[in-house]
């Protein structure tokens, strides 16, 4: 082990006790990481702390980047999930989005995206609490639950109440998670006046959004809705022309720099 390595090991055990400028100062990729522990355990010298505290950075390390990993993979599936049709039809005619329905509109997205879903459940004093999470390739994740009373509807045995209440808390909990929307949610009024983007306008949007790599997050605060697919129709035209302006500046500024390799 050379003088440099160790002295190097030093800096990285000195600033688990700061990790706030451990980034600034040293190369704290997981490569680097993982050559300087490797390094460490073989060393019969390495202090057993020291040690410790070399395995305590990189374990903060690596969950603070699967984090931002998760979030940044999340904006981009929230921009491409399409409107969920209410096809189901309940008690007194009321509509609502059918599991299986849901399902085979995300689950494509999801895989692509690198995200899972998972469910549990667990009784509480005669109520069902339903617990959804949603899991990211890189290890982060984020959990919602929801309690609920067993739905004793008519003729139902005690296990298909129980069955129909998680069927109804998972497609609650999913539509929290990854912020879905229903077709013909009652909003109480709140967007009169609002016209939906047709699918082909949606999905130009979305194309543009990948062909400019803009920043989709902000795109939506820009246009004001949640979701491509939410866009208020108004704003549409603007909203092309906007990212037709970046995708030509795009290429404008691309070409010098093809011309200059050649």
């Amino acid at each position: 082990m050379t003088t440099d390595d160790v002295t190097k090991e030093n800096q990285i055990v000195t600033q688990a006790e700061a990790p706030e400028t451990a980034l600034e100062q040293v190369d704290t990729s997981p490569q680097a990481m993982m050559q300087i522990i490797s390094r460490a355990a073989a060393d019969p010298n390495m202090d057993v702390e020291k040690m410790e505290r070399l395995l305590d950075v990189q374990e903060r390390m690596m969950a603070k980047q699967a984090e931002i990993n998760f979030t940044q993979d999340l904006v981009k599936l929230q921009a491409v999930i399409p409107r969920i049709k209410k096809n189901g039809k309940g008690v007194h005619g009321v509509k609502y989005a059918k599991y299986e329905d849901i399902d085979k509109a995300i689950r494509p997205l999801l895989i692509d995206s690198g995200f899972s879903l998972r469910y549990n459940s667990r009784d509480a004093n005669g109520r069902v609490i339903i617990t959804g999470t949603l899991s990211h390739k890189d290890g982060h994740s984020i959990t919602d639950e929801i309690p609920l009373d067993i739905d004793k509807g008519s003729g139902r045995s005690s296990v298909q109440a129980v069955g129909s209440t998680i069927s109804y808390g998972k497609r609650y909990l999913v539509g929290m998670l990854l912020n879905l929307v229903f077709e013909g949610e009652d909003d109480d009024g709140q967007t009169a006046g609002f016209i939906p983007l047709s699918q082909d306008q949606a999905a130009e949007i979305k194309k543009l959004l990948q062909e400019t790599g803009a920043d989709v997050k902000q795109f939506l605060n820009w246009v004001g809705a949640p979701n491509v697919d939410e866009m208020d129709a108004k704003n549409y035209q603007n909203a092309v022309a906007t990212l037709k302006r970046k995708l030509q500046k795009s290429a404008e500024e691309a070409k010098p720099a093809e011309e200059g390799a050649e």
